[in-house]
């Protein structure tokens, strides 16, 4: 089973990564325009003489501003001055696009006769429009370092924050995105396709392991953005939670986006298909189930993930089955699974039936050998097949006294055990070498 979640979980980030990074990059590289100087501030206050002062200012996306600090000044007696013509100047925000954003003006006066402006540069914030310059360049790995060093002196600063989320995100390591992004109360326009996609990722890779982490990543994806893709890891976290119906909801409404897209990979489309036959199949929806496959067999001719999906349901509820001591529905829930198509699954079926059948009230062990040989027929070399045909030989010839049925057991017992113990699967190994001891060999 644990192969076939790999194999869901593969399907899933490969539909996440073929719906593509490529709006996030798109959306946060859309034209930045700097903060700018409208119209320059007077003062009153009567400045020491030559020099330079450069002061940074904070512009917020309605226009309105607040003087951070000093940056540098060559002529500390020129600071007055300077500070009050920053607070009595206009600004201009800065845009993303045609969307104002929150940014930082690098003010420069040049103190003389007059007060002249000089070298003024707007940024997205100081050390912020470094930051964003470094990303812009696809410098990430100094983005990322650089917005950690922010927020060491500046804990919690939302710009940062989803600056180093970015950086996380277009360096593929979606987890760190995810966890930046999550500190912040608003994500800002130019982020939120990046970390609805941090989300989603992050998300499908955790609905198997931390479901409840899981759906609350993907509702940040599809609150963020309700791309097929948010839709799609909010149906992958919400069958993790088994919540099928809302599963299936959300999958079919990607499902519908995606497939009236010409554009959409097959591999997508078949990742999503084949989690909408795993909800449909837990909800014992037949009719939708088998469309399903149909359509999966389809689009992969050449390989049989629905097989895979349909075959492994079957055999979870067989082992179930089992173990509440149901053999007739744990045999006919093998059945289903060995028919679904995935030679693995098969074997695993037929050697899971014999045994049902072993562990019963009154073993029919004609029907054991039979399962036995289908499984040995798919791998010759089952150590765990082998010791279920080692037993049901055993038990026909104790039924009908044949010593030459009773040796044939030994041998396949003895070679199943030969093969247990080169797997390194002592525990099988010493099961069949105690009923080899109870047959005399």
């Amino acid at each position: 089973m644990k192969r076939l979640r790999l194999v869901a979980a593969t399907l899933a980030l490969a539909a996440l990564a073929a719906m593509g990074a490529l709006p996030a990059r798109a959306q946060y590289a859309s034209e930045f325009t700097p903060a700018k100087l409208v119209k320059q501030g007077t003062t009153t206050t009567a400045w020491a003489g030559p020099g330079l002062v450069v002061l940074q200012v904070e512009v917020f996306p309605n226009g309105t501003f607040h003087v951070v600090k000093v940056i540098r000044t060559t002529n500390k007696g020129d600071i007055a001055a300077a500070l009050e013509i920053a607070k009595t100047s206009i600004y201009q925000p800065a845009h993303r696009g045609n969307t104002p954003i929150h940014a930082y003006y690098d003010y420069t006066l040049k103190f003389g006769k007059s007060v002249v402006r000089s070298g003024e540069q707007g940024a997205a914030g100081g050390e912020l429009g470094h930051i964003d310059a470094l990303i812009h360049a696809g410098k990430y790995a100094d983005a990322k370092q650089a917005a950690g060093a922010f927020l060491v002196a500046h804990p919690g600063n939302a710009l940062a924050l989803q600056y180093l989320g970015i950086s996380d995100y277009f360096s593929s390591d979606f987890p760190a995105a995810a966890q930046a992004f999550d500190k912040v109360a608003t994500i800002g326009a130019p982020f939120k396709e990046a970390a609805a996609q941090s989300f989603a990722a992050v998300s499908v890779r955790q609905a198997g392991s931390n479901p409840d982490q899981a759906l609350l990543y993907a509702q940040k994806a599809y609150a963020l953005d309700s791309s097929p893709n948010s839709l799609y890891a909010l149906g992958i976290a919400e069958f993790g939670m088994n919540e099928y119906a809302q599963s299936i909801a959300s999958l079919e409404k990607a499902r519908g986006i995606l497939f009236a897209q010409k554009s959409t990979p097959t591999a997508t489309k078949v990742a999503v298909d084949s989690h909408l036959l795993q909800a449909y199949l837990q909800t014992g929806d037949t009719a939708n189930s088998n469309a399903m496959l149909a359509e999966l067999k389809t689009l992969e001719p050449t390989g049989n993930p629905g097989a895979q999906f349909v075959g492994a349901f079957y055999l979870q509820q067989g082992v179930a089955a089992a173990k509440a001591l149901k053999p007739v529905e744990a045999l006919a829930a093998l059945d289903k699974a060995a028919a679904a198509g995935d030679p693995k699954i098969s074997e695993a079926a037929y050697t899971q039936a014999a045994f049902v059948i072993i562990q019963s009230k009154s073993p029919d062990y004609n029907r054991v050998q039979s399962y036995a040989k289908k499984a040995l027929a798919i791998d010759p070399n089952d150590p765990t097949a082998l010791f279920a045909r080692g037993i049901g030989e055993a038990g026909v010839g104790q039924v009908y006294h044949r010593a030459d049925l009773t040796d044939a057991a030994k041998a396949t017992l003895k070679k199943a055990m030969q093969l247990a113990k080169a797997g390194n699967n002592a525990a099988l190994a010493l099961q069949i070498q105690n009923f080899l001891k109870h047959l005399g060999g």
